[in-house]
């Protein structure tokens, strides 16, 4: 198998909003549903959120960053709703 690993970084956000979605998403990343696929780290530097990964293959990584990003999105998406 192909391990695959990298971050992706948002960038540009506003550090309490960097800070809120790598909490909302650590959760996730600490109780992942099935760990075989990999391992999820998140952090948060001033105005970016990294999410990096190491999967076991291109399938598991494909999996990984769809749901983060789904996740960061749904968070984002929550936290405009209600101005914070």
């Amino acid at each position: 198998m192909t391990r695959v690993s990298g971050c992706i970084r948002l960038k540009g956000l506003s550090e309490k909003l960097a800070r809120a979605l790598a909490r909302a998403l650590e959760t996730e990343a600490r109780n992942p549903p099935d760990p075989r696929r990999g391992r999820v780290e998140v952090h948060a530097e001033k105005d970016t959120l990294s999410i990096c990964i190491d999967a076991r293959d291109p399938s598991s990584a494909r999996t990984l960053i769809n749901a983060y990003l789904s996740l960061a999105a749904a968070t984002f998406e929550a936290v405009e709703a209600t101005g914070e």
